[in-house]
């Protein structure tokens, strides 16, 4: 089967996915295929200087970990890059949202400790826990730290 995405998020920005499947996992492709707007819909604009809006998706309410999509901001205040922050603990991340200072908080737990791929723009991430294959998914073989604050 041969499976083709294509979404368009902005006049600018334009989404294609190609993959090929076998057919006996046509269904599972077609269920775990998610894009960048399904994850974007249910994120939450926050005020800061730093960060646009983020979210995160958590597989199901018993998982303790969840992909964490963070937007910031561009050069000009408005919304820039997206990014996806892969397992991150979901307590970690309501103290993100609790924290005064988004951006700071950012930096300081999130930025450099866990793998994160880019969603928009180049797509290369610059940091060395950046994932930077087509899909954007971290491969299994790969850890990122586990230095998240208690």
């Amino acid at each position: 089967m041969k499976l083709t995405i294509r979404k368009r998020i902005t006049a600018e920005v334009e989404i294609l996915c190609l993959g090929f499947v076998p057919s006996e996992y046509r269904q599972q492709a077609i269920n775990c295929a998610i894009s960048t707007r399904d994850l974007t819909k249910n994120m939450v604009r926050v005020k800061s200087s730093n960060v646009w809006a983020y979210g995160i998706n958590i597989a199901d309410k018993k998982s303790k970990t969840g992909d964490v999509i963070a937007q910031f901001k561009d050069t000009h205040g408005g919304p820039g890059d997206i990014y996806i922050y892969y397992d991150v603990p979901v307590t970690l991340y309501r103290r993100w949202v609790a924290a005064p200072s988004k951006g700071h908080f950012h930096w300081q737990y999130i930025r450099n400790n866990f793998l994160y791929a880019k969603l928009t723009g180049s797509k290369k991430g610059k940091l060395k826990n950046a994932v930077n294959n087509i899909r954007g998914v971290p491969p299994a073989s790969m850890e990122h730290g586990d230095d998240t604050p208690s």
